[in-house]
């Protein structure tokens, strides 16, 4: 079994089927190559604040607004 496209009414590619084989060695490769970089750790990336007494979530909440002000 060949990896299979599925096509809407237009002509345009809206799905795939694609063989438990072929997923299962995608998936067993994605896990590998987690495991050599092993997992992330968001604590590494705190940047500026990891140091400070800062309240984090009040903070992301201020820079948050300054994207959404108009």
């Amino acid at each position: 079994m060949e990896v299979q496209y599925i096509y809407d009414e237009e002509g345009r590619q809206t799905g795939v089927i694609v063989p438990i084989e072929l997923w299962n060695k995608i998936s067993n490769l994605k896990k590998l190559a987690r495991e050599e970089k092993g997992e992330w750790d968001p604590s590494k990336y705190r940047g500026i604040y990891k140091n400070l007494k800062v309240d984090v979530t009040k903070e992301s909440r201020s820079l948050r607004d300054e994207w959404t002000r108009t």
